[in-house]
Parts: structure tokens; C-alpha cells; sequence
């Protein structure tokens, strides 16, 4: 009872006033920051365009890159001037050109991959010989089935396409009530193949990273301790209200 009163000992229902600790502080002040939230919090260096395509700043000891023959002279290992003399040169069409034949067929390089090319593939076949001579029955037995070819599934329909609509070759679509058209990749038909779960092939779906542990679990008990329902089980029970019925 407040008797009519508006006081704060009225509406709080105590004998006298409350008294509080923070009468006559100061008001708050501002805190100064601290040195380690001032000034750049964040900052990265973002790579310049280039001919490597894009590179840090950081990435050399030096600010440029200096080329091994950078400002030298350009010299022609080809030497026509010596091999053809141009006072031994036969004028053809009134030109005295060196004949150039061998600038376009040149295959040293062509002769250097092919070697490198050779040799290893001669290691990876000794490796692979190697490995198939220290393999285990159970390893020869894994690496069968995994170079065997997968038996084609449901979905993916008869071989040829001439074949849709022959019932022999399995290209006809199943009749199913509930789809309101003919539909080959019903989801009906999907729910009895396999066994409704969805066949995503060898790709991980990021929805598969909650829940794909409990797939199929079927073994939900209730909680030993958790909230009861306390009214409808404890109260009104001697009327009936709020009483389970059946």
C-alpha cells in the first residue's frame, strides 16, 4: 500500500528512502584511448600489375627488377655476314639476300623439350613399375576397383538417344500419379531410387557440413532433464482442466 503517496519510498514499498553509492561522484569522464587502437589498424599492400601478372611491393630485395642483360647490345648468333660473304652471294630477282632456309628450321629447342620429355618418362615408368611390384593384395585389390568402370546409374537413361521411348532399351518414362506431367527426373521417382537422398556425385555440399553425420538416425529419445510441463501436469488437476485426455 502506497496511501496515496507518489514518494519513491511509496512505489518501492520500503520504510525509508534508498540511499545510492554514486551521489556527489564526479561525472564520468572520457577515458583516454589506448595507443594501440590509434592510427592505421589494418593496412596491406596490394600487388602492382606486371609482367608475372600481379606481384607485392615486398617481393624483390629491390624496388625494380634488373634484367641480367638489361642495356646490351643485340648480337645476331645467326652471322650471315660470315657463312654467305656478300661478295659470294648469287643475285636471284636481282636481290643479294642471304638465304635464310635455316632461321625457320632451327629445332634445338624443339630437341631439348623432347628430351626432358623422354627422361621422365622413363622415371615415372620405372616408379611405376617400382610401386606395382611392392603393392599388397589388398592394394591390387582396391586399385581394380577403382579403375573399373561404374555401372551407369537410373538417371542417366538409355545409351543412345535414338533409344527414348523404347521401353526395351529402359528410354520410357515411368508413369507416376502424383506428377502432374510425364517428368523423367521426378522427385517421386528420386524418393524410391535413392532412397530419397540426394546424389550429388563426388562434390561435397556445404549444406552437408551440419547433419550429414545423422543421416538415417532414427534413435531420438527424450530428455532426462529438460522443461516439464508443470502447469497442465500439476494444477487444475481435481476439475480436468488442462488434463491430457486420450
Amino acid at each position: 500500500m502506497n496511501n496515496n503517496m507518489t514518494t519513491e519510498r511509496a512505489h518501492r514499498g520500503v520504510f525509508s528512502t534508498s540511499s545510492y553509492v554514486s551521489i556527489g561522484d564526479q561525472y564520468g569522464k572520457k577515458v583516454p584511448r589506448d595507443d594501440r587502437e590509434k592510427g592505421v589498424q589494418f593496412q596491406a599492400e596490394f600487388p602492382k600489375n606486371g609482367i608475372g601478372g600481379a606481384r607485392p611491393n615486398n617481393a624483390l630485395f629491390d624496388r625494380e627488377h634488373k634484367w641480367l642483360f638489361g642495356g646490351e647490345k643485340y648480337i645476331d648468333r645467326t652471322m650471315y655476314i660470315k657463312t654467305q660473304p656478300p661478295d659470294q652471294r648469287k643475285k636471284g630477282f636481282n636481290s643479294s639476300d642471304a638465304r635464310r632456309r635455316d632461321e625457320f628450321t632451327l629445332d634445338i629447342e624443339t630437341q631439348k623439350w623432347r628430351e626432358r620429355i623422354s627422361t621422365e618418362m622413363q622415371f615415372a615408368e620405372k616408379f611405376s613399375k617400382h610401386q606395382e611390384a611392392t603393392m599388397t593384395d589388398e592394394e591390387r585389390r582396391l586399385a581394380e576397383e577403382a579403375s573399373r568402370k561404374p555401372e551407369p546409374r537410373w538417371s542417366h537413361g538409355p545409351k543412345y538417344l535414338f533409344d527414348l521411348g523404347k521401353e526395351a532399351t529402359g528410354g520410357t518414362t515411368p508413369y507416376e500419379m502424383k506428377d502432374s506431367r510425364d517428368t523423367w527426373y521426378s522427385k517421386h521417382r528420386v524418393a524410391a531410387e535413392n532412397d530419397g537422398a540426394l546424389n550429388a556425385g563426388g562434390y561435397a555440399l556445404s549444406s552437408r557440413a551440419y547433419g550429414d553425420n545423422l543421416k538415417n538416425y532414427n534413435s531420438w529419445t527424450k530428455p532426462e532433464f529438460a522443461r516439464q510441463p508443470v502447469i497442465r501436469d500439476n494444477f487444475f488437476r481435481s476439475t480436468g482442466v488442462l488434463k491430457k485426455t486420450t
